[in-house]
Order: structure tokens, then sequence, then C-alpha cells
């Protein structure tokens, strides 16, 4: 019996060898109309498909949300945009007879309803025996890769026989990892496969593996938290990925050579790609490489003041920041001098707002005879730069109503 990993979304949008799957979202009826949402439905097609799973993402692929789809019929509400939606075939990687997922992109406006059905079909697959070392390699990771970066995945039997399903027609890079991650092999090339279509190879891993261990740092500093990162063969875009621990990426199992290494953002430092610094991997040894982020993001500052008094500072405020889309970036706390600041992945762009407000349980802020109930404050649009910090100057808060303040004297308008 086959043992079967999961398909995967690899890391790398940068070399073709990663894989991703997608999927979308909508309401409708007059209800959507009201909490200005829309919905998309339909039908799943495919025989001998029990379980359905779909995802939906942004248009450029930004995950949402997952969930099962039951009795063949989906239903999604999202907000006016356009989504990408995929099903995906729930069989196991081993079933041949798996389908290969499917993909749907999705304009939905606010209060409407579209209805698209799916039509999922067998997909292709691939076969074959691996050996490690000239024995028979049980438990080998046997990963293939087509050039629309999607990967899938599967684990060989005792005897070292796997079986892949449900790849989507293409041409794919097969490689293979040893369940001990000593032995190696560049990639086979299994080209052109049809849907339904399956081929099968033959795998000998005859190569030593090697190790390598990658300093990984944000600007002068070692890389905080723990990210994923992942390097990929110069020589043949094998790829393997780790977290990244106290600054450090270690990585079993490569093939010989030169590495580029795929890191995502860290702090305020942009995600970068590029080749690791030193660490050229030899079979059978350790090599110690490193990689630098050197690219800032955007930041954002300002402060928040009472409106009624422009030199008395709120701390304790909630700012929000929005895109030009009206989605919500971040969220920030002033602090003892009403100041306020966002960072991290921000990239140039424009139609940026912040808006001010009380804390989320109440009313009030300030102190003293500022100590009054206050409203919220949109700021004006702005446009933040890549590494550079743009200073929106002061947001003032207004009081509320005088019926709606403790002491209206004080605290009224």
């Amino acid at each position: 019996m086959f043992t079967s990993g999961r398909s995967r979304t690899a890391l790398l949008a940068v070399l073709a060898m990663v894989g991703s799957l997608l999927l979308l979202v909508a309401p409708a009826g007059g209800a959507e109309a009201a909490s200005g949402t829309g919905r998309v439905r339909g039908a799943v097609y495919g025989g001998g498909i029990s379980k359905v799973t779909m995802l939906w993402f942004t248009k450029d692929w930004t995950y949402l949300g997952r969930r099962t789809v039951h009795d063949g019929i989906y239903t999604l509400r999202l907000k006016p945009g356009t989504y990408r939606i995929q099903f995906v075939d729930q069989r196991p990687a081993y079933d041949v007879t798996k389908a290969a997922p499917k993909d749907i992109k999705v304009t939905i406006g606010a209060g409407g309803t579209k209805t698209r059905n799916v039509h999922m079909r067998r997909g292709a697959a691939v076969t074959g025996t691996v050996k490690a070392g000239g024995k028979v390699a049980r438990g080998a990771k046997v990963v293939a890769a087509n050039t629309s970066e999607q990967s899938f995945e599967v684990k060989a039997n005792s005897k070292g026989q796997f079986a892949l399903g449900g790849l989507p027609a293409g041409s794919y890079s097969v490689f293979t990892y040893d369940r001990k991650k000593r032995y190696v092999a560049k990639s086979l090339w299994v080209p052109r496969m049809k849907s339904g279509q399956a081929k099968n190879v033959s795998i000998h891993l005859n190569r030593k593996a090697g190790r390598l261990l990658v300093d990984v740092y944000a600007g002068p500093n070692p890389a905080t938290g723990t990210p994923t990162v992942t390097v990929v063969s110069r020589s043949n875009g094998q790829f393997w990925s780790a977290k990244v621990r106290h600054g450090s990426a270690s990585f079993s199992g490569l093939y010989p050579g030169k590495y580029k290494i795929v890191v995502p953002g860290v702090g305020n430092y942009l995600p970068a790609t590029g080749k690791v610094r030193g660490g050229t991997v030899k079979g059978g040894r350790v090599a110690f490489g490193s990689y630098r982020l050197t690219k800032r993001g955007a930041t954002v500052s300002g402060t928040v003041v009472d409106a009624k008094d422009p030199s008395y500072p709120l701390s304790g405020a909630q700012v929000l920041l929005f895109d030009k889309a009206g989605a919500k970036l971040g969220t920030a706390t002033t602090n003892s001098r009403g100041v306020f600041s966002f960072g991290g992945q921000l990239t140039t762009q424009n139609g940026m707002t912040v808006v001010a407000q009380p804390g989320q349980y109440s009313a009030y802020l300030g102190k003293g005879t500022h100590y009054c109930k206050y409203g919220k404050k949109k700021s004006p649009t702005f446009v933040v730069h890549t590494g550079r910090n743009t200073t929106i100057g002061k947001v003032a808060l207004p009081h509320l109503a005088a019926s709606q303040q403790d002491s209206a004297e004080v605290c009224g308008p």
C-alpha cells in the first residue's frame, strides 16, 4: 500500500518550481446588497469524486480561506472584487484516478450572484520505483513540479514503489529525497503529460547528499522569529524548505552545488531572493553560508490629538491603516505622546489613509479636563514610498456631542 503526502504550495514564485493552489468566494441577494457583499455558487461535476475542498484567494493569489464542498454544490459570499477559487479532489495522492485541481476566476459585485459550474477531470499520473545507493528506497519522497508553479508529492511504499495522481496536464520536473536524506540525483524531466495519462519512471539516487546551514540577517541583525525560507539548487532547480531558528536555517539531503535562497519579509525588511553567500554544498559534507535582507519597507507615522486642543496628544487611541482599495493593512495604538507608527511589508503606493478612534471597548480618551468621549477621524489620502517614512502630521479626534458627555461644559464640541 502506498503512503501519500500532501500536495503542497512551495515558497518560490521565482523559479517555476513552486506549488500553489488557489480559490474564490462571493455573496448574493437583498441581504448581500445591504451588507455590500456578493455571491458565487455552482455545482461541481466529476466522476468518482466524493470529497472536494474549495480554497479561495484574492486575484493575486493571497490566501483567504477554505471549506469542504458538500453534495457537489458550493456557495461563497465575498465583498465586491475579483477572486480565484480552486477545487481540489481529496482522494489520496497515490490514487491514479484522482482529478486534477480546477481553478476559476470570478468578479463579484455588491448584491450580485454569479453561477459558475465546475467540471473536474482525471489528472495525469507518474508511477515508478525509487532506489538510493543501489537499494530500494522505502519511504522516499517524490515531488513533481510543473511550470505553472504547482508541486505535488507522495511517499514511496516499503518496496520503493510510488504513484502520484491528480496532476494537471503539462510537463513536470520530478525530484526525490530518500528517507534518511543520504542520497540525491538530478531531476527527471517528464514532458507533455495529458489528462488521464500515466507515465512510469525509474529513479536512481546515486550521489551522496550534503547539508547546508544558512545564517539569515535582516539588515545588521540576525533574522528574528521563525520564518520559513527555501533554498533552490542553481544547477537543477530542486528546492528544500526549513524554518529559521535563532537566526539560522538548516537543510539536509541537498544536491551538491551552489544555491539561491527565498526569504520572506522580516520586520520592516522586504522579502527577497538571491544567492547564498558561500555555502557551496558537497556530498557527505556540511556547508556554511549566509544571506542578508537589505531593502526596507515603507513606514507611516503621525500623532493623534484632541481636536478642541490640538496641543494635547491622545495616548491609547487606536489607529487603522488602509490601502487604496479599503483593505486594512494594520492596527496601532498611540503612545504616551500620542504618536503612532506602521511598518512591515509596505511598498510604494498611493491612496493610503488612516482612521484614528478611541479604543475598542471605550469612547473615553485623555486625562483631567481632556477626559472625554471622542469620535473617529479619517485622514486625507497620502502616498508611501519603499524605504522611506511618511509623516502625516496630526490627526485630530473630535469630541462626541455634548449630550453624550459626562461633563458637557468641558467636553462638548
